[in-house]
C-alpha cells in the first residue's frame, strides 16, 4: 500500500514538473523609457527563478508563462514587477514602461543677508556685537623706541574697532564704492556688464573683430578694397574699443557698415593721392 502511495506521488511530481517545463515558452520583450539608456537591466522571472538582460535597445528573451510574475530593475529606473497573462504572449514583443526614478535633492535654505545693493536695506541686514569687541585682547606690543617717544600710534588695530566708535554706514559704504554698489543696482549692473564687455572687447584687435564679423567677400566687393590692401584698410579705419563698443551692437550693424563704407572712400582717396 505505501508503495502504491509513493509511486502515485511520484508520477504526480514527475507529470507537474514535465507539464512545466511544456507549458514554459520564450517570451520576447522590449523595456521602453524615455530619453534614458535602457541597455544591461535585469529582467527576473521570480516564478520560476531564471533572469536576462536587456540590449542596447532595451529588448530581451526569458522563459515564461503566463502568471509568471517578471520583475525589471535597474539604476535609474523605478522597479517594477509585471504579472504576464495570455495575451502578453500573443503580441511579437512585450512592451513593458519603466519610470524614471526621481531623486530629491537636500532643501536649499536662502538667508536673508543676501546683499540688494540697497545700502540702506544691507546695512539694517549686518549683526552689530555690542560688547563683542570690548573683550578682544589686542596684544600690542611696546618696544623701547616707542617708549620713549610716548604712547605709540597703532595702525594695525585702531580704536574704530572700539565699539563706542564703529561707524558701520561708513565702513558698508566704503565697501559699496570698492564694489561699485550704487543705490540704483539696475544701473549698476549695467555699468558692470558693460566694462566686462570693454575687457572681452579688447583681447581682440580691431581687424579680428571686423573679420569675425564680415566676410573676406565683402571688404572685396562691397567695399571694392583690394586683396593686398586689407590689413592696411584695417589700420586706417581702426577705432578705439570705447567707440567700437557701441558699433559692435546688434541694433548698429548698419552704422557698423555706414562707417566701413565711408572709411573705405577715404582710404581710397588717399591711395589715389599717393
Amino acid at each position: 500500500m505505501r508503495n502504491s502511495i509513493l509511486l502515485f506521488f511520484i508520477l504526480v511530481i514527475t507529470q507537474i514538473g514535465f507539464s512545466q517545463g511544456i507549458e514554459r515558452k520564450v517570451l520576447r520583450g522590449k523595456i521602453v523609457a524615455d530619453s534614458l539608456e535602457v541597455e544591461n537591466l535585469t529582467v527576473y522571472n521570480i516564478t520560476s527563478n531564471v533572469g536576462a538582460i536587456t540590449d542596447v535597445d532595451g529588448k530581451f528573451s526569458i522563459n515564461a508563462r503566463a502568471t509568471d510574475t517578471l520583475f525589471i530593475q535597474g539604476l535609474s529606473y523605478d522597479s517594477k514587477r509585471y504579472v504576464l497573462t495570455d495575451k502578453d504572449f500573443w503580441l511579437p514583443v512585450l512592451e513593458i514602461k519603466l519610470h524614471v526614478k526621481i531623486t530629491e535633492l537636500n532643501e536649499i535654505i536662502i538667508t536673508p543677508y543676501t546683499l540688494t545693493g540697497d545700502l540702506k536695506e544691507d546695512t539694517k541686514r549686518i549683526q552689530v556685537y555690542g560688547e563683542g569687541f570690548s573683550k578682544i585682547d589686542m596684544r600690542i606690543k611696546h618696544y623701547e623706541d616707542d617708549v620713549r617717544m610716548g604712547t605709540p600710534i597703532n595702525t594695525a588695530s585702531p580704536n574704530v574697532f572700539a565699539p563706542t566708535g564703529v561707524n558701520l554706514l561708513g565702513i558698508v559704504v566704503g565697501i559699496a564704492n570698492l564694489v561699485g554698489i550704487k543705490g540704483n543696482p539696475k544701473s549698476n549692473s549695467e555699468r558692470v556688464f558693460e566694462e566686462r564687455r570693454i575687457r572681452d572687447l579688447q583681447s581682440k584687435s580691431f581687424s579680428k573683430h571686423m573679420l569675425e564679423r564680415f566676410s573676406h567677400n565683402f571688404f572685396i566687393e562691397t567695399l571694392k578694397i583690394k586683396n593686398e590692401d586689407i590689413p592696411m584698410f584695417m589700420s586706417f579705419a581702426e577705432l578705439n574699443v570705447y567707440e567700437l563698443s557701441p558699433l559692435l551692437k546688434a541694433e548698429n550693424e548698419l552704422k557698423l557698415i555706414e562707417y566701413l563704407i565711408n572709411k573705405s572712400a577715404e582710404f581710397k582717396l588717399q591711395k589715389e593721392k599717393e
